[in-house]
């Protein structure tokens, strides 16, 4: 099968283009222009310049595909704008097609839980204001059944595993500066996924025709971040200690990631398990940290992260 995709150069994305390309599928991966100097040449991939607003490029590679998977996300101020445009432009090309096309949200599009987990049922009653966009995204991509697109979301909890994302940049932070912050008091709850686990959600929800809707990503596994400050401080000090990170300090630094790092953001993935036979088997967070990949590989911090 031929899939077009998006974020293959992050932490989740390109997790999901091993899995594919180990899975016999052929890639067409859009990266930044500035990137493709750098990417190696890879069978099975073909690595396409461009970003989301170049809608042309993304349809025109999309008519190649038999699937698109759009995980990418510009984690800046433009990132509702340019969400929307690779949306269009990928459903445009698709259009009457009946082919797949999977796009990424993220569970705290349901905003504060509480320590019930959230499933996917709609609507969200208390969308987190900052993500009430996404929670319109995701709608939007279900809604083109009606235009003969098979529309997946994937909604994954935090992601962690390969030795990044946000795990690594706290990681880095605190051997830089000595301390490992939490913001508040860091009590809230949070779904995890690693990312094998959801590369392999991705792959299913491609190649299983039934797959349809809405699919929360999470292991049974929560995690607070003080527990995770301190394992950090624990694990890769001495000389690091775990300290609390006032909310308005974090604000100044992190932006809306402060405020989304607060959220007490529970979900259950019963239906991918149910539905698609997806078993997100894999290291624990404590596993990961204490003796997994980052212990043994180059850290790798998300580019908003670091």
């Amino acid at each position: 099968m031929k899939v077009f995709m998006t974020g293959t150069t992050g932490h989740a994305g390109s997790a999901a283009l091993e899995h594919f390309v180990q899975n016999g599928h052929e890639v067409y991966a859009l990266v930044r222009p500035h990137h493709l100097a750098t990417l190696p040449s890879r069978e099975g991939v073909h690595w396409i310049g461009g970003d989301f607003a170049d809608s042309e490029i993304v349809s025109e590679t999309t008519r190649l595909a038999d699937a698109a998977v759009h995980i990418g996300a510009s984690h800046d101020e433009e990132q509702e704008r340019l969400d929307a445009l690779a949306i269009a432009a990928i459903a445009d090309a698709l259009d009457g097609s009946g082919k797949v096309f999977v796009s990424t949200s993220a569970t705290p599009v349901y905003g504060d839980t509480g320590r019930t987990p959230r499933d996917e049922h709609e609507p969200i009653e208390n969308p987190h204001p900052l993500r009430a966009w996404r929670a319109r995204h995701d709608l939007q991509v279900v809604g083109f059944a009606e235009r003969g697109i098979r529309g997946v979301v994937v909604r994954p909890g935090l992601i962690y595993g390969r030795a990044a994302g946000w795990l690594a940049g706290l990681i880095v932070r605190a051997q830089k500066t000595g301390i490992s912050r939490y913001i508040g008091d860091g009590l809230n709850l949070t779904s995890t996924i690693h990312a094998d686990a959801l590369a392999d959600l991705y792959l299913k929800a491609v190649t299983d025709e039934s797959a349809h809707g809405i699919y929360n990503a999470a292991s049974d596994e929560v995690v607070c971040s003080r527990d995770t400050a301190h394992l950090i401080a624990d694990i890769y000090g001495p000389g690091i200690e775990a300290v609390s990170w006032p909310l308005e300090e974090a604000r100044e630094a992190l932006g809306e990631l402060a405020d989304l790092s607060c959220v007490e953001c529970i979900v259950s993935s019963n239906r991918a398990r149910a539905e698609l036979g997806w078993h997100p088997i894999a290291p624990s967070v404590t596993t990961e940290l204490a003796s997994g990949s980052y212990r043994n590989a180059p850290l790798t911090p998300s580019s908003y992260d670091s």
